[in-house]
């Protein structure tokens, strides 16, 4: 015979279950909200008058044959000189964002992937020589990783993967 306890021990391990499910899918929701922020903070920040300066710059002037070649068309001009590294560090930390999890490469790809793919083109040659030169050998390893990663997202989605000058 079914006792009252036997009822109330069914009912207590259904809500346990079900309080499970549910803390389940609010954790789900709460990752998808944190990428969402973590993404439009990022958007954000690409949209920023220096930056876009800088993106630009890269894009239609950035020319590089070795680094001494670099400094002297550069000169004494810092806003210059600081629009690589500025392109290049904003790459590398949407890399290691993409790479730690906190933002989904999709969305980035869909945001910034052309972007993604003719900077780092225009640049790793001169984010190469940099590593060659500082003892960080790991200068842009994000960017690059961010390159790669929307490389092969573009060819497994059947994307443009390259863009011309």
């Amino acid at each position: 015979m079914v006792t009252l306890i036997d009822y109330t021990a069914l009912i207590s391990a259904a809500a346990g279950i079900f309080a499970v499910i549910f803390t389940v899918i609010q954790l789900q929701h709460m990752e998808k909200h944190r990428n969402v922020d973590v993404s439009m903070k990022l958007f954000e920040r690409a949209e920023s008058e220096r930056l876009l300066k800088a993106f630009k710059w890269v894009e239609e002037d950035f020319k590089f044959e070795n680094l001494e070649v670099y400094r002297r068309q550069s000169g004494e001009n810092s806003e210059l000189r600081d629009y690589p590294y500025e392109v290049t560090a904003f790459f590398e930390e949407t890399g290691f964002l993409v790479k730690k999890k906190f933002v989904d490469l999709d969305v980035i790809v869909d945001y910034l992937g052309p972007r993604i793919i003719s900077d780092w083109q225009k640049l790793e040659p001169w984010v190469l020589e940099l590593r060659k030169k500082k003892i960080n050998q790991s200068f842009g390893i994000h960017f690059q990783g961010l390159y790669n990663d929307t490389v092969k997202y573009n060819e497994k989605t059947q994307r443009v993967t390259s863009v011309t000058p």
